[in-house]
């Protein structure tokens, strides 16, 4: 039976954007067998999007930051989200210092993925494919994950994984 996979967000090496404009701790790559990828951007000066054709994306504030999708402006507050395509020119700045931002992409055509927020783990929905501890803390059997870690959780059933605690937690689910 496959276990949870757990990943540490101080153990995430941080790579460059497409662009070179940013950078990104990758949680779970498209090349990882599947048709979404899931990562933790930085943002702190004004900076573009890279363009990725054929792709959808959901951009989760986990601090406040400031977008300008074809244009308009959208500010989202910690927790806040917003939908766009790979193809829509974006350009992202820190409503601080630096912004952090839960980056949900998946391919066109694929079965739609959303982001959700969650209290408490008793809140999380599922089957969820992944859950990302945005504040407080989480427990998954014998480890205990922090700020910014993460358990991915694709394809495993709901009675593998028990997860406990309180905070707030950024949820991927696919769209039924």
């Amino acid at each position: 039976m496959t276990a949870a996979r757990v990943l540490r967000y101080d153990d995430l090496e941080p790579l460059p954007w497409r662009n070179g404009q940013g950078v990104t701790r990758t949680l779970r790559a498209m090349t990882d067998g599947g048709d979404w990828a899931l990562s933790i951007a930085t943002i702190e000066g004004p900076a573009e999007f890279s363009v990725i054709p054929r792709t959808q994306r959901v951009q989760l504030a986990i601090e406040a930051v400031r977008l300008e999708i074809d244009g308009v402006e959208v500010r989202l507050d910690s927790g806040e989200q917003v939908r766009f395509t790979g193809e829509q020119r974006v350009t992202g700045a820190s409503a601080g210092e630096s912004s952090r931002v839960l980056n949900l992409m998946y391919a066109d055509g694929a079965p739609e993925l959303r982001l959700v927020v969650a209290p408490t783990a008793a809140q999380i929905p599922r089957p969820a494919e992944a859950v990302v501890v945005l504040a407080g803390s989480l427990e998954t059997g014998d480890e205990a994950l922090g700020p910014l870690d993460a358990v991915l959780l694709s394809g495993l059933p709901d009675h593998v994984c028990d997860l406990a605690g309180r905070g707030l937690f950024g949820v991927v689910l696919r769209r039924d």
